[in-house]
C-alpha cells in the first residue's frame, strides 16, 4: 500500500514536472507572435506558412526589412503564394518603396485575383498617392469579391472622397 503510494507520487513527479515545465517554455513563446513564428521557422524552415506569418509578426513591430525577408523565402518554397507577394508589398509601402510595392501587388493579383484584401490594400496604397484614377478601379473590385468585408466602408468613404476630387476640377 505504501510502496504503491510512493510509487504514484513518483510516476507524477517524472511524468508532470517535465511537462509543466514545458508548458511554462512553450507558454513564453507564445506570448509574443515574433518569438512563436521564429520558434516554428526553425523547426520547420521549408514550411511557407511560417516564415509568411512570421514577417507578418516583424511587419506588425515595424521590422519590415526583415518581414520582407521572410516573404521572399515563403515565396521561393512556395513562388505562387499570393498572401505572401500581398504582405510583402504591404511591408514595401509601409517603406516607400512605392515601384517594389506596385510590382508585389501584382504579382498577388497575378497568383490570386479573387482575394480581395490585395485589392484593398493596392488601392489604399494608389489613394494614399493620390493616384486617384488608378485606385479607383482598384478599390471597386475590392467591395466585388467582398460586399461584407471589413474594410468596405472605409473603402466607400475613400470612393466618395475621389469622387468628390473628380467632379470638384
Amino acid at each position: 500500500e505504501m510502496k504503491q503510494k510512493i510509487f504514484n507520487i513518483l510516476i507524477i513527479i517524472i511524468i508532470v514536472l517535465p511537462l509543466t515545465y514545458l508548458t511554462y517554455e512553450r507558454n513564453k513563446v507564445w506570448q509574443d507572435d515574433v518569438a512563436l513564428w521564429e520558434d516554428v521557422v526553425t523547426k520547420a524552415p521549408d514550411n511557407a506558412r511560417a516564415h509568411n506569418n512570421l514577417g507578418r509578426a516583424y511587419g506588425a513591430n515595424g521590422r519590415d526589412l526583415e518581414a520582407i525577408l521572410e516573404f521572399k523565402k515563403a515565396t521561393s518554397i512556395l513562388p505562387n503564394y499570393a498572401l505572401a507577394y500581398m504582405n510583402m508589398a504591404v511591408s514595401y509601402g509601409r517603406l516607400k518603396m512605392i515601384p517594389e510595392a506596385e510590382f508585389y501587388y501584382k504579382k498577388a493579383i497575378y497568383f490570386h485575383p479573387d482575394l480581395a484584401d490585395i485589392y484593398y490594400n493596392y488601392g489604399f496604397l494608389l489613394y494614399s498617392r493620390q493616384r486617384y484614377e488608378e485606385a479607383l478601379p482598384v478599390l471597386n473590385r475590392y467591395i466585388e469579391l467582398d460586399p461584407t468585408g471589413p474594410f468596405v466602408p472605409f473603402t466607400n468613404r475613400l470612393l466618395e472622397d475621389i469622387a468628390k476630387k473628380n467632379y470638384g476640377k
